[in-house]
């Protein structure tokens, strides 16, 4: 799952914005600009986030395995 963390250290709450599946070789292309966009809009006084990568599905996620660099 492509998600947002609350820590730049991927931990704390994740809301997740797409699923995706890898191919063997460990790529993939998501498309998550409607469901970022959605998530993110009017939101002027909200605290930054940032994009993981974790295990599992919306309703069941892992610890993050991928996080992004500040």
């Amino acid at each position: 799952m492509l998600a947002l963390a609350q820590q730049p250290d991927g931990k704390g709450a994740l809301e997740p914005l797409a699923a995706f599946t890898t191919i063997p070789a460990g790529s993939a292309i998501v498309n998550a600009t409607g469901p970022i966009r959605q998530v993110v809009q009017g939101e002027d006084k909200i605290a930054r986030r940032y994009l993981v990568i974790a295990p599992g599905t919306a309703a069941e996620l892992g610890k993050p395995v991928q996080i992004q660099i500040p």
